[in-house]
C-alpha cells in the first residue's frame, strides 16, 4: 500500500496554519515567542511512554525557550508517528511555533520503508533526544520461555502498534533477522494497548518496549515474576539489566552485515523532537538550547525522577550526525534492514481482539433524527 497520508488539511483541529509563509528573521528569538503558544504534535497515543515523555518535557521547555511561550502537547497517533511528521513537514508553520514528538522509526522510514513517504528526514530540523534506552524482549510467564534461545523453539505471540513504532519494528526484526518463533499482531493503540492485551491473554510476550516504560508502567509484572526478560537490544546495554542477568541481542547475531542491518534500526535516538524544515536558524537554534536546558533543568529531572523515566538526552546537532551516517549506509545493508522490517506474515489487531483496541479510523456516529 501505497503510504500517501490522505486528506492533510483535515487531519487536524490544531490551528497549525498561521504563520504559513518563512517569517522576517528581523525579530529575535525572545521578541518572536513572546506571548505566543507553541504546538507540539504527539505522533502517539496517550498512556504510553512516548507521550508520558512528551507531556513532561511539554510542561518545561517554555521556560526556557526565549520568551517563554506557553507549550501545549497535542496527541496525533496514526500509522506509527507518520500521520503526525507528514502533516508537521507539509502544512504545519514553519515559523517555529509547532514542532513534533515522533517515533524514531518514522525518521528511517524513508531509507527502509516500504510504502511512500511524503517527507524528507535530512531536511528536517533535529531539536534533540530525550532518552536513548534499551529496549527489551520478554515472555509472559505462562508461556514456559525462560531464555531468548527458546525463541528458536516456542513461539510467542507479540503485541505491536504502528509501522514504525520499536514495539513492532524490533518484533518483526527478531523473527525476520534472527529467525525467532514470533507472531507479531499489528495495530494496537500504542504500547498501553498491547501491555494490556498481554493481561487479557491475547499475546504472550512483547519485543522492543524500553526498559525504563517496563519499569514505570509494569515494575510490579518483574517483581511478581509474571514476566521473563530475555534480552535487551541497544547502542549501549543497561547497567541495571546486565546485574540482573539479561544477554545483548549481538549475542546471538552471527553474520555481520546482519549485525549492520539491525543496527540500522535500533541506533538512531530514541523519543525524538523535530521541527519542520523552513524555520528561520536563529528560532532552530533557540529551540535547540532550550531542549538541552530543559535537560538539566532541576523541576524538570524531579518530575522525571518522580514518573520513573530515564532522561539520557542527545543533542539536535548529534542527532543529525547520528542520522547522517544511517543515510550513507551500503545498499546491501539497507536492503537486509528493509528485509528485517518485513511485515508479511503480520497479524491485524481487529483479527483477534475488539477493534476497540486497535489503531483504524473512528466511526462517525449517526445523528438521531429529530422527531417532529
Amino acid at each position: 500500500m501505497n503510504m500517501k497520508i490522505k486528506s492533510l488539511a483535515a487531519l487536524s483541529a490544531v490551528a497549525l496554519t498561521a504563520g504559513m509563509t518563512t517569517p522576517s528573521s528581523a525579530e529575535s528569538p525572545a521578541e518572536f515567542y513572546k506571548g505566543k503558544t507553541v504546538t507540539m504534535l504527539v505522533g502517539a497515543a496517550p498512556g504510553g511512554g512516548y507521550a508520558t515523555y512528551a507531556s513532561l518535557l511539554a510542561r518545561h521547555i517554555g521556560r526556557h525557550i526565549p520568551g517563554k511561550p506557553t507549550v501545549i502537547a497535542k496527541n496525533m497517533p496514526g500509522a506509527g508517528s507518520l500521520k503526525a511528521l507528514t502533516l508537521l513537514y507539509n502544512r504545519s508553520a514553519k515559523d517555529g511555533t509547532v514542532f513534533g514528538a515522533i517515533y524514531k522509526g518514522a525518521l528511517i522510514e524513508p531509507l527502509v520503508g516500504t510504502r511512500g513517504v511524503e517527507y524528507e528526514t535530512m531536511k528536517l530540523n533535529f531539536v534533540g533526544s530525550v532518552s536513548t534506552v534499551p529496549k527489551v524482549c520478554f515472555a509472559w510467564h505462562t508461556t514456559g520461555i525462560t531464555k531468548f534461545e527458546d525463541l528458536m523453539k516456542k513461539q510467542m505471540i507479540t503485541g505491536g502498534s504502528g509501522a514504525t513504532s520499536s514495539i513492532f519494528q524490533y518484533a518483526t526484526m527478531v523473527r525476520n533477522m534472527l529467525g525467532a518463533k514470533l507472531k507479531v499482531i499489528g495495530g494496537y493503540k500504542g504500547s498501553a494497548a498491547s501491555l494490556l492485551a498481554l493481561e487479557r491473554g491475547e499475546v504472550t510476550g512483547m519485543c522492543g518496549l524500553g526498559s525504563s516504560s517496563l519499569m514505570t508502567q509494569r515494575a510490579h509484572w518483574i517483581k511478581e515474576k509474571k514476566i521473563t526478560i530475555l534480552a535487551q537490544i541497544a547502542h549501549k546495554p543497561d547497567p541495571d539489566l546486565v546485574k540482573m542477568g539479561v544477554p545483548e541481542i549481538w549475542k546471538f547475531v552471527k553474520d555481520e552485515d546482519v549485525k549492520k542491518a539491525m543496527q540500522l534500526i535500533v541506533y538512531p535516538p530514541d523519543r525524538p523532537y523535530v521541527l519542520p524544515p523552513g524555520v528561520p536558524a536563529d528560532r532552530v537554534a533557540a529551540m535547540q538550547k532550550a531542549f538541552m536546558d530543559t535537560m538539566s533543568d532541576p523541576k524538570f529531572l524531579a518530575e522525571a525522577k518522580k514518573a520513573r523515566v530515564e532522561i539520557n538526552p542527545t543533542s539536535g546537532p548529534e542527532m543529525r550526525e547520528i542520522l547522517a551516517d544511517i543515510y550513507k549506509s551500503s545498499p546491501k545493508i539497507v536492503e537486509l534492514a528493509k528485509a528485517a522490517l518485513s511485515r508479511k506474515g503480520t497479524i491485524k489487531c481487529k483479527e483477534i481482539t475488539d477493534p476497540k483496541y486497535c489503531r483504524g479510523k473512528k466511526k462517525k456516529k449517526k445523528k438521531k433524527k429529530e422527531s417532529s
